[in-house]
């Protein structure tokens, strides 16, 4: 399983990941073009683990993000709730795989695909730190 839009500032202990900032960054038209239909994806995937905790927005626009490190998966790939508020309010483009899957689905994610072992995986992946 792959994690996607995780950065150190996630971590408490020094991890080898980008920072927020590090992000790629576009409001190319054609991105912008398929981040709703990316937002809907991350969105509408299973649950791994809800959490209901509040932090405000790394890249500083002031939002209250509420269950931000709430973990979803599409079965492949696994992301916190606040991915979406990265690629719909600061243009964040996620790794081209990851968007050829979510294009494969019709946008739509495979929902039946995820059973127990995959949401077990998933959380461990996420927060594994090598």
């Amino acid at each position: 399983m792959l994690r996607v839009g995780f950065v150190r500032e996630f971590f408490e202990t020094s991890v080898d990941l980008p920072g927020i900032r590090e992000l790629t960054r576009s409001d190319s038209g054609e991105w912008q073009g398929i981040a709703a239909f990316v937002v809907a994806y991350l969105a509408d995937s299973p649950v791994v683990a809800e959490f209901t905790e509040t932090e405000r927005c790394l890249l500083g626009c002031g939002e209250n993000l509420v269950g931000c490190s709430s973990l979803f998966t599409d079965g492949s790939w696994v992301w916190r709730r606040d991915l979406a508020h990265y690629v719909e309010r600061h243009g964040v483009i996620l790794p081209s795989e990851f968007v050829e899957r979510m294009r494969g689905f019709d946008w739509k994610p495979p929902v039946d695909l995820v059973d127990g072992s995959l949401a077990r995986l998933a959380l461990q992946t996420a927060w594994q730190v090598t």
